[in-house]
């Protein structure tokens, strides 16, 4: 079992586990009678009792430290069929991950200005051993369970080109925050990309918000589609990533971002209320006003997974997400209230559009670094691949088998910590 995190890392996560993809920074901007809207925060500093397991008669058999939770290697014994889509859910595909990282700048939409942004991207790989991923293009942040730079390994599907998910990280994060996800996609012949939101980082956060910061959020997510969908000729990955149709993924405020970029209409009437009361510390421009009643929809992203966080009434209203026309997968954890019972019930309307995956014991950070008392962190990333995987190859790469139909309808209860609900 190789090393996940470098030890400064360990250290420096430890002591800003409170902080990263904390969304207190909100302004106030969440009304405190609106059922429907959560703050996209959950401090993990709980108390001992809160983050207990419920039951003390199902705790987990082993207690393993954050610092040895890593994703098991691809077992070299496993032999793995011709076709991916027949590749078990839970367990890593038959790729090692290679990892790439640049930036980006683009014009923005709310300001006018110039804005840079870190490209992280994950891919499949058939190298044995490499340089280890650096997040924020740092040594501070290393992963050794992906290869920079890596070689890129031959598509193991039929049109020859690699599906791709879009991820977008927390308040006071970084692109490689749910990195166990982005590893577990490609190691199963995945693209994925998550841009570094900047202004918005943990080295990097700006206070009070700026307003455009909502708006940058899923315009980063569409420049970092748009960078990769027309990568330079000489590039190995050019033409080869399928951006027509997209898998997302956020957490925590990445939630409010997915929503957004999925196409929930913003409530103009709450959105001007908030520039004017004082919500939105630095208040509106007009351009920024264009920008939401246009709306941040990118169409390529065909199916999403929210996690620990949910639909923002503050912003989209009590009607916002009636334009939504994907499937979502909402993912919460008992340990993080963020109102996720409320969602289910308000966004009734959704039907089958809405899947309710709730993970019992799970925090707030068990959809991203893993910190969290009450469930170990091997078995929440586990929990989070199978299902995120299940939808993603079920819309994106029209995958019928009957195992993963099995899970996405809660046929198959495949771990006791899991409730699906669907209409």
């Amino acid at each position: 079992m190789l090393r996940m995190w470098s030890v400064t890392w360990l250290v420096i996560l430890g002591l800003s586990a409170t902080v990263a993809c904390n969304d207190a920074g909100d302004n106030g901007n969440a009304p405190a009678d609106d059922t429907m809207d959560t703050m996209d925060v959950q401090d993990d500093t709980q108390d001992d009792e809160a983050d207990a397991p419920q039951d003390a008669t199902e705790e987990p058999q082993d207690v393993v430290d954050v610092q040895d939770v890593v994703p098991d290697e691809p077992d070299e014994e496993r032999v793995f069929d011709e076709d991916p889509l027949l590749w078990p859910l839970d367990l890593p595909g038959a790729f090692r991950v290679g990892y790439r990282y640049q930036e980006v700048t683009y014009t923005s939409p709310a300001t006018g200005a110039e804005r840079t942004i870190g490209w992280n991207v994950w891919y499949p790989t058939e190298d044995l051993e490499g340089a280890p991923a650096r997040y924020l293009d740092t040594t501070t942040f290393q992963d050794f369970e992906a290869f920079a730079d890596a070689s890129l390994a031959p598509s193991p599907y039929p049109d020859g080109r690699y599906p791709v998910h879009v991820h977008s990280h927390g308040s006071q994060g970084f692109g490689g925050t749910s990195s166990f996800l982005m590893r577990h996609f490609a190691s199963h012949g995945w693209v994925v990309v998550a841009p570094d939101h900047t202004d918005n980082l943990i080295n990097d956060d700006l206070s009070p918000r700026p307003t455009a910061t909502y708006i940058h959020r899923s315009t980063d997510i569409t420049q970092a589609l748009d960078v990769l969908e027309n990568l330079p000729q000489e590039d190995p990955l050019a033409g080869l990533a399928d951006t027509s149709r997209v898998f997302m993924s956020g957490h925590s405020f990445g939630v409010f971002t997915t929503w957004a970029s999925i196409g929930a209409t913003f409530d103009m009437d709450l959105v001007r209320a908030q520039c004017e009361d004082g919500s939105l510390a630095l208040g509106c421009t007009e351009q920024e006003l264009a920008v939401f009643e246009a709306g941040l929809h990118d169409e390529r992203v065909v199916a999403s997974a929210p996690m620990a966080g949910t639909y923002r009434a503050s912003w989209f209203g009590p009607d916002g997400f009636r334009s939504v026309t994907t499937p979502v997968m909402s993912l919460t954890g008992t340990q993080d209230p963020v109102g996720q019972e409320d969602q289910w019930e308000n966004l009734a309307d959704m039907g089958s559009l809405l899947t309710w995956v709730e993970i019992r014991g799970a925090c707030h950070q068990s959809f991203a670094l893993g910190f969290c008392g009450s469930l170990f962190a091997s078995e929440g990333f586990t929990i989070i691949n199978n299902v995120t995987l299940a939808l993603a190859r079920n819309i994106v790469l029209d995958d019928q088998a009957q195992a993963t139909l099995d899970i996405l309808d809660g046929t198959t209860r495949f771990n006791p910590n899991v409730l699906l609900q669907r209409r």
